[in-house]
């Protein structure tokens, strides 16, 4: 559901190498005010070794999917369910033979007997059906010119059984997959019930254009949003648009300088939104945050708080005047940003606010404006340990 930490911190590190300045449209930031409360919630005993948990899917109330990975003794999937009263071990997807590594990134569920998770292997990627109860891999589309070209998945998405959709590049053959590495033009799958094919898509040919995420409310309403690189090197927004019959290139404004969309949530009424970085122009390679709105015919450019140096990792939208979208900051506090309807809020997620402490919260999804959950990582340096986190908003009686 959303583009992973686990694989962009290295244009994070380059991105948030100095220290932040203002955006001149920025808002000032306000102290979010709410009747509803963060709290973190407990989680089974982590296998051996660091667990940075990489996504969340809120099937419903009661039924949440939590992924993840443990990175010893051998790199595989942790997988965690919501049953409604507790965190509890989920079934973890199988090692194989052939399969003898896995880091899940991406997971999206159509219903609680239904998803799909994107899995880095060591050597390359496989996508890991869920059906029957049980995790099977699945085989994506090939490149028809192996010997030239290459296919990465970066998002999925899950309408039902028999309709869901991935996006990535198409990328020279044995390119070192890393977050600016130059795409050949964007890369949309689909799955029909049957297997993945590459769909045809406007951009699939157009040099230096990316796809990171993508977000579906119907089998007729799907948004796709990325990057466009240019010959000159420069960077903007970039999305696409599958109405039900065909996918259409949708122009979205720039940001200030080098700018991105890392994520989009689609809510209940339809309400579309996507967010992500701005390079501002100061000659430091400093961020700031980025968040672009859909008003039904073009894509606007909404004004943020002042976070310094920072960017948008993942969105979500639980109602038109109730959007949330956690931040990434090169200090590793935990804050991110509420709208409204009106106006921009920053907040803190729970956890103890300590020297040498650093956060990384990766995805935030939920049933509605009052449950929401967000899962990340926090990592103490002065131990490197890391413990995966979880965080769930509730409102009186409608939450945990």
């Amino acid at each position: 559901m959303r583009t992973s930490t686990v694989r962009t911190a290295v244009a994070l590190g380059a991105l948030l190498a100095a220290v932040g300045v203002s955006t001149p449209a920025a808002a000032s930031p306000a102290v979010e005010q709410t009747s509803c409360s963060w709290a973190l919630v407990d989680t089974p005993p982590s296998p051996s070794g660091s667990v940075p948990l990489s996504d969340v899917d809120v099937v419903g109330r009661h039924d949440v999917r939590i992924d993840g990975r443990a990175e010893a003794p051998a790199e595989a999937s942790w997988e965690l369910r919501w049953n409604g009263r507790e965190l509890v071990d989920d079934q973890p997807m199988p090692i194989t033979p052939l399969v003898t590594t896995l880091t899940p990134y991406d997971i999206a569920y159509s219903s609680g007997s239904d998803g799909w998770a994107v899995t880095g292997t060591g050597s390359g990627e496989a996508m890991e059906r869920w059906s029957g109860g049980r995790w099977t891999l699945m085989p994506l589309a090939v490149t028809p010119d192996a010997a030239t070209e290459d296919y990465w998945i970066e998002d999925v998405a899950a309408v039902s059984p028999t309709n869901a959709w991935s996006v990535g590049a198409a990328y020279e053959a044995g390119t070192t997959i890393l977050p600016r590495s130059h795409a050949l033009g964007t890369l949309i799958e689909h799955w029909d019930g049957t297997a993945w094919q590459v769909t045809p898509n406007p951009a699939a040919d157009q040099d230096g254009a990316k796809l990171l995420a993508i977000a579906a409310s119907s089998a007729n309403d799907v948004w796709a949003v990325g990057y466009q690189q240019d010959a000159d090197g420069a960077i903007t927004p970039f999305t696409e648009h599958y109405d039900g019959t065909s996918w259409t290139v949708v122009p979205a404004p720039s940001g200030h300088g080098t700018s991105e969309l890392r994520s989009v949530s689609i809510g209940p009424d339809g309400t579309v939104w996507a967010a992500g970085n701005q390079e501002l122009p100061s000659g430091n390679n400093a961020a700031a945050v980025l968040a672009e709105r859909w008003d039904g015919s073009a894509w606007q450019v909404d004004p943020l708080p002042d976070l310094g140096n920072a960017r948008i990792d993942a969105l979500y939208v639980a109602a038109a005047n109730s959007v949330w979208a956690l931040v990434e900051e090169q200090s590793g506090a935990n804050r991110y940003l509420h709208w409204d309807g009106t106006a921009w809020s920053v907040g803190t997620m729970p956890g103890p606010q300590e020297y040498g402490l650093t956060y990384a919260y990766a995805a935030i999804d939920g049933s509605g404006p009052d449950d929401v959950w967000a899962v990340g990582n926090v990592t103490d340096y002065s131990t490197l340990d890391t413990e995966p986190q979880v965080a769930h908003l509730h409102c009186g009686r409608g939450g945990r």
